[in-house]
């Protein structure tokens, strides 16, 4: 009878894009890759089920859907070590509380507290790229994941068998971040990959990047307002970096949670891939300080950089209802939004909910596409660069029907369920 190596067992972050778990089991040692929550607008948040015991957690990287559970283990008297890149460890803290300041603005419960992420926070052990560690029966080493600074994908090894978890990653360079280091994964038997965009290739950055600057030089001629909304940690200052370096030389204002994780960002010189552009850049920003000058910037042409992303809230829902019926501004969302955020919202209905009153905008609104994640054609490469003997899709809308057609290729490739155990 033949036994198995290693299991995983799929808590969250399957065929779907938020909650990524998964509880991977080997010899006497049972670990966490990742433990995130399912932010979905208008509704509570989702958490993946707790492990009845765990001995640590491997931390990808600190975004919500890959860390916003941690302090649900504490609550449930779990203290385990979470082992995740120095940076890492100052993100999570930030968008932690943050979380907690959201859920109790919108009534939602978490399921922990302050208390609960002061001692998640006390859990973490710092690690490196490239260096080794042991927990329990695995070897573990860090790869740079080329996602956000600190992003880590884990190659584990155990009795022989080596297995790659991707979290989210990135094969192309952009200003921020290099690309990920394919290059340095060892052999890999087992590859669990994100699909987040199996199935759709990006547009060219730089094409992108000219847009942006067009869309922002129309506006300030125009007389208008450029209000560009992005993620927190990572895009808002990718966003300005390549402004900057298309040539923009006017201000950048920036207002709202980017503030606090571009200060972070700016400690950490060897997590990004060229830190004295990034530092130039930073240094070349003026941050919002306070209502005041709030209400100053969004009344006169300026190109501000704010919070939220997707615009379920934050400080960019003052500039569009400052400038929704100006025609001569533009509200410039740089990533995805996904179903029921007031973002989508905007883009399918011209309208958005701002203090609880819809609010039709009439202002320009264009999407740009500066996304951290790897696309198909990179999945696909890693895929052929590591020969795994088996592929595991997951984190991705799509991934049962990317795993099918890996399959059809000739290529050992399963979509997990929900709660399903797959044992090599």
């Amino acid at each position: 009878m033949k036994v198995a190596k290693i299991s995983i067992t799929c808590l969250g972050g399957t065929r779907e894009v938020g909650k990524s778990a998964i509880l991977l089991e080997a010899g006497r040692t049972k670990v966490l890759l990742d433990y995130g929550m399912k932010l979905i607008p208008k509704q509570h948040p989702e958490f993946p089920p707790i492990p009845e015991e765990v001995d640590a957690v491997l931390l990808t990287h600190a975004h919500l859907d890959h860390s916003g559970a941690l302090p649900r283990l504490v609550s449930h008297g779990m203290e385990v070590p979470i082992y995740a890149l120095d940076i890492t460890k100052y993100y999570t803290e930030l968008l932690l509380y943050d979380s907690i300041k959201v859920a109790k603005l919108k009534g939602h419960n978490l399921g922990y507290g302050a208390r609960d992420v002061n001692k998640t926070l006390e859990n973490f052990r710092t690690i490196d790229f490239n260096i080794p560690f042991k927990v329990g029966d695995l070897e573990v080493t860090a790869i740079d994941a080329g996602h956000i600074p600190g992003s880590a994908m884990f190659h584990i090894s155990y009795d022989g068998t080596s297995l790659l978890y991707t979290g989210d990653f990135n094969t192309v360079e952009s200003r921020l971040m290099p690309p990920a280091r394919i290059e340095d994964v060892p052999k890999v038997d087992i590859l669990i990959t994100e699909t987040t965009y199996a199935k759709k290739e990006h547009p060219p950055r730089d094409k992108q990047e000219i847009l942006l600057k067009e869309t922002v030089m129309e506006t300030l001629n125009s007389g208008g307002t450029a209000i560009i909304a992005g993620f927190a940690i990572g895009r808002l200052l990718e966003v300005a970096m390549a402004l900057r370096a298309r040539g923009f030389k006017g201000d950048i204002f920036l207002d709202g949670m980017a503030k606090k994780s571009t200060e972070i960002t700016s400690e950490f010189s060897n997590k990004v891939r060229n830190y004295e552009e990034m530092s130039l850049t930073i240094r070349s920003m003026i941050p919002v300080r306070d209502w005041g000058m709030r209400e100053r910037v969004a009344k006169r042409p300026s190109v501000v950089l704010t919070t939220s992303g997707m615009l379920e809230g934050g400080p960019v829902h003052y500039y569009v209802k400052e400038r929704k019926e100006d025609e001569s501004s533009t509200l410039i969302l740089t990533g995805y939004q996904v179903d029921g955020s007031e973002g989508r919202r905007l883009l399918e209905e011209g309208k958005m909910e701002i203090d609880g009153e819809d609010n039709w905008v009439t202002m320009k609104v264009n999407q740009l596409n500066f996304s951290a994640h790897v696309s198909r054609s990179g999945i696909l490469k890693t895929i052929r660069d590591l020969n795994p003997r088996e592929v595991v899709a997951v984190h991705g809308d799509r991934a049962d029907e990317f795993a099918d057609e890996l399959d059809k290729v000739g290529i050992a490739a399963y979509s997990p369920e929900m709660g399903e155990t797959i044992a090599f």
